[in-house]
């Protein structure tokens, strides 16, 4: 996930993110309930271009999955990457 979506909001490619945004929301792990709907905001923020929508939605699902994924799913394969 970020080695995708650093750079697109760096160089700021919105359609690019709101892709990436996309694509997280479908491989939401069993027990993340709010993990889709956060990546769904973020794609929402990307294609109207707010900046700050977007990283609120990277903060929002950091500070809730960010420790418990790297516990839990370090090793799992992303799909597509």
């Amino acid at each position: 996930m970020k080695a995708h979506t650093e750079s697109d909001l760096a160089s700021g490619d919105n359609a690019a993110l709101a892709s990436d945004f996309d694509k997280i929301a479908t491989f939401a792990p069993s027990g993340y309930t709010k993990w889709a709907s956060i990546a769904k905001d973020g794609a929402t923020a990307a294609k109207a271009s707010n900046t700050d929508a977007v990283k609120a939605a990277c903060r929002g699902c950091h500070d809730q999955y960010k420790s418990k994924y790297k516990a839990e799913m370090r090793t799992r394969a992303i799909p597509g990457a």
